[in-house]
């Protein structure tokens, strides 16, 4: 395998377990091994800086010393419990080892070192246990792997608490084994203080997966309750890898991998018993199957299969070779490649850095955000009950508003300060592609005849235009300097307020736009639904509302989108509150332009002036069916003329205009008008 100009790139491949880690380091033909300590796990306290020292202590042991290889391939334990932090652990490798880096699942290397990428099962059995399935489609199934207190069944951790549990039953004269209690004192000496010793261990899973190899050779002298323990872990893998297949199609392989095979005829007889077939014998190792996902990271086609099921991210490199008409560096990564597709931990789109990834010299990990994250509690969606399916879809938006209460704060001085700017004559602009930029027309449209402004005081500037919204351009979002085309073309300026809105908090011509409007000194709002958004840089104003992954992953049109049309709603809202557009609960400044509309402004100004229906209706015929003329000519006693001129003096506030006034004004508080019942004081 050669990299983008030929050249057989270097290469490191990592497995990283709990007890040890195996790196190799290859350079063309040659390829060196070590070994060194492992790390407690992704989702481990510091688990981003034991990863990294990991392969520091690797590097050091190869002789690497500032050596930096192509591209890093690790699979790890711990990544899908820590989905969070595979981002920052991509980036800091990016930035310290190699210029391509492929991050995975302990349980994903070892599926390709058995299986490569062909559909099938694989149960990966070690200090924990777990099986994972493809069936060829880019559907996978995960089964088990729910840690030592609640599954792992059939692990080496379940092996050795069962012998244990065999050894203090003999201990105590409840039967047990004999041989287990010999072999337990040999290891842990007195088992009086076996207990206090398990519970304070660091890593209490590990200490007692340790009692296997005990409890295998005691199998393998014949004695029974060793293995009957054995042959339960065999058939409990074996359940958990029929189970697995039976979700994906009966006619797929079933192979047995990890460390636990050591074990040989002990664990994989009873395991091939209920399988009731041949078992598939792995073609090689979880580190075999770390480095070919290296080549295939280098090439930039990582099998679709495995979508879903890796994180890919790469270091833009200096074109300073290029452009001095000079080849690249043996080795080097190509400057023109670009990740395959469906190469993020959670389906995905692939981390292809943007303009501002470039242009910041860190790398973009699109499939780490949290909103492009997978929810595993949902892996067999398509599968259940459609009563099911609607209530997970209501259940995940019922935490929407929860997290927008959350920002309230901030949400607060952004709407004070664009209030500001538009009493002074200024203009709102809302930015977005897809679902936001339609949102954000639909919101922008919809202010008019509800508040009375005139069309251009807010307005939507959507990515692919006003025909994106019929029509979806989905591509336009990545088209940074159409975003600062549009406010330029919108003649933006320093009294005017931008606000972009983006759920992954990177869209270039979100960014893009953003810039240009804070260059000529407008007002920018950053919306997004991700912490630590690249939107939150340099704006005036960043709403982060962290939704999470969604039901449907990477639809960002379900969670995401419903908080940015209830933030949209309730920003412009609040904005016309300010702006004196709305009296009390009611929405004084509409305009209306129809029946249903006339008979509510009937109904509102009567129920804020107390009076009756035909005296609303004549008050506002007089206004010309301007519901806030007429509140302010019943309230303030006073005609139309006036009443206007008030509204005029009082920046159309109806409170600032009865102030205002002649001193007639009627004493008909809203909450007074609240509590009235058929329109009597």
């Amino acid at each position: 395998m050669t990299g983008g100009r030929g050249v057989a790139p270097t290469m490191l491949a990592m497995d990283l377990g709990k007890t040890g880690a195996r790196v190799r380091w290859r350079r063309g033909e040659q390829a060196e091994e070590v070994e060194v300590a492992g790390a407690v796990g992704l989702s481990g306290r510091d688990g981003v800086a034991q990863v990294v020292e990991a392969l520091r202590t690797a590097r050091r042991a190869l002789g690497q010393g500032t050596d930096r290889p192509d591209v890093l391939a690790v699979g790890l334990v711990g990544y899908r419990a820590a989905a969070p932090l595979v981002g920052p652990l991509a980036g800091a490798l990016v930035e310290e080892v190699a210029d391509v880096v492929l991050l995975t699942g302990d349980l994903t290397t070892t599926y390709v070192g058995a299986l490569g990428t062909r559909p099938g099962v694989v149960v990966a059995a070690g200090t924990g246990a777990v099986a994972l399935g493809l069936d060829g489609t880019g559907r996978s199934v995960v089964h088990d792997g729910w840690g030592y207190l609640l599954g792992d069944d059939g692990s080496g951790y379940a092996i050795g608490r069962a012998g244990l549990r065999a050894a203090l039953e003999y201990r105590d004269g409840r039967g047990g084994s004999c041989a287990l209690e010999r072999a337990a004192r040999a290891r842990f000496g007195d088992l009086a203080g076996l207990p206090s010793t398990i519970q304070s261990a660091e890593h209490p899973a590990r200490l007692v997966a340790s009692f296997a190899p005990d409890v295998a050779a005691a199998a393998r002298e014949g004695h029974e309750v060793a293995v009957r323990i054995w042959r339960a872990a065999g058939e409990a893998l074996a359940h958990t890898a029929v189970a697995c297949r039976n979700q994906l199609g009966s006619d797929l392989p079933i192979c047995l991998a990890g460390g636990l095979t050591a074990a040989e005829a002990l664990l994989s007889e009873p395991f091939a018993e209920v399988v009731g077939e041949t078992v598939v014998a792995p073609s090689g190792t979880a580190l075999d199957g770390a480095e070919q996902l290296a080549h295939e990271a280098w090439a930039g086609r990582v099998d679709p299969a495995l979508a879903g099921l890796v994180t890919l991210a790469r270091r833009e490199r200096a074109t300073a070779h290029a452009d001095a008409g000079q080849d690249a560096p043996a080795g080097s990564a190509p400057t023109d490649w670009t990740p395959p597709e469906s190469a993020s931990p959670d389906d995905a789109p692939p981390a292809i850095p943007d303009a501002a990834a470039r242009e910041s010299g860190s790398p973009e990990v699109i499939g780490a955000l949290a909103t492009e994250g997978v929810r595993e509690d949902l892996l067999d969606l398509d599968e259940r009950h459609t009563e099911d399916v609607l209530r997970a879809l209501w259940e995940a938006e019922a935490t929407v508003a929860p997290a927008l209460l959350g920002v309230v704060p901030t949400v607060a001085a952004a709407v004070d300060d664009i209030a500001q700017r538009l009493r002074g004559g200024g203009r709102m602009f809302y930015l977005g592609a897809g679902t936001p930029g339609r949102l954000a027309f639909v919101d922008a449209s919809e202010l008019p005849p509800t508040y009375g402004t005139p069309a251009e005081l807010v307005r939507a500037l959507p990515a692919g235009g006003v025909e994106a919204m019929v029509r979806a351009r989905e591509g336009a979002e990545d088209d940074g300097p159409a975003g600062a085309g549009m406010v330029r073309e919108a003649g933006v300026g320093p009294q005017d307020v931008v606000v972009g809105i983006s759920a992954s908090g990177r869209t270039p011509y979100v960014l893009h736009g953003l810039r240009a409007a804070a260059e000529v000194g407008a007002l920018t709002v950053a919306v997004s639904n991700n912490e630590g958004a690249r939107a939150s840089t340099g704006v005036d104003h960043a709403i982060e509302v962290p939704t999470g992954p969604e039901v449907i992953s990477g639809s960002t049109r379900l969670k995401a989108g419903t908080a940015q049309k209830m933030l949209l709603v309730a920003l412009s809202t609040a904005v016309m509150v300010r702006l004196g557009k709305t009296h009390g609960p009611f929405m004084v400044d509409m305009q209306a332009s129809n029946v249903k509309l006339r008979d509510r402004a009937v109904r509102m100004v009567q129920r804020v002036s107390g009076c009756g229906a035909a005296e609303a209706t004549a008050a506002l015929e007089s206004a010309g069916w301007s519901t806030k003329v007429a509140v302010v000519q019943l309230l303030g006693g006073m005609p139309t003329d006036q009443a206007r001129e008030a509204l005029a003096r009082g920046d159309g506030s109806v409170r600032d205009a009865l102030a205002r006034g002649d001193g007639s004004v009627r004493d008909a508080p809203v909450q007074d008008a609240l509590a009235q019942d058929g329109g009597t004081r």
